[in-house]
């Protein structure tokens, strides 16, 4: 399903409302996730050994409720490692004065629907190359491969690999990355007319 699915999809820029439909099930096909028995996407974060910082961002930035609702989301999960590699400029998003900022930045690690690695590296394979998808945030990931590693970047700038397997929760996905895409100097003062765009 995700095969058909992607390859009518590798061409554009994903829309939310094909996005969603990555994750319906056709007659006699098994569904794509068990939401009735998986924790949701904001609980699977949360219990994740390597991805507490996030967590604890995704709180602070008021975006938990959403991952924790009915809506399917796949979020590009920055681990605790890339966040301790921006140093002092990780540790003032996680201030109060800086949530603003805070949630616009989230809300470019988010896409809506139900998307797996297996599904985005069938993509770049249908396409024969990157393929692009829109944020939450209304930004832009764009994903490419070389050899089994999978990158993504955004709007063309800093990029991250995926750093493991999905998981596969009951209302999304959580793909863990090794850096956080936050463009340099996102946390001066000036940064905040950049983001406040996709904060809205």
């Amino acid at each position: 399903m995700f095969n058909r699915t992607w390859r009518s999809l590798a061409l554009v820029t994903l829309p939310a409302s094909l996005a969603l439909a990555a994750c319906s099930s056709e007659p006699g096909e098994a569904p794509a996730t068990e939401a009735t028995d998986r924790d949701t996407v904001a609980q699977a974060i949360a219990s994740a050994g390597n991805l507490s910082t996030l967590s604890g961002a995704l709180t602070d930035a008021q975006l938990a409720g959403v991952l924790d609702g009915s809506g399917s989301y796949t979020i590009f999960a920055p681990t605790d490692e890339a966040f301790a590699a921006l140093g002092e400029s990780g540790q003032l998003l996680l201030e109060v004065e800086q949530r603003p900022l805070l949630v616009g930045l989230m809300r470019e690690h988010i896409v809506p629907g139900h998307i797996t690695p297996d599904a985005i590296g069938q993509a770049i394979d249908a396409e024969g190359g990157p393929v692009t998808m829109t944020t939450m945030g209304g930004g832009s990931l764009t994903f490419s491969r070389e050899g089994d590693a999978i990158s993504v970047s955004r709007d063309g700038t800093n990029s991250a690999t995926f750093a493991s397997e999905g998981t596969e929760a009951g209302n999304g996905v959580v793909i863990p990355i090794d850096a956080a895409l936050i463009p340099q100097g996102a946390t001066n003062a000036g940064a905040s007319d950049e983001t406040g765009a996709a904060a809205q």
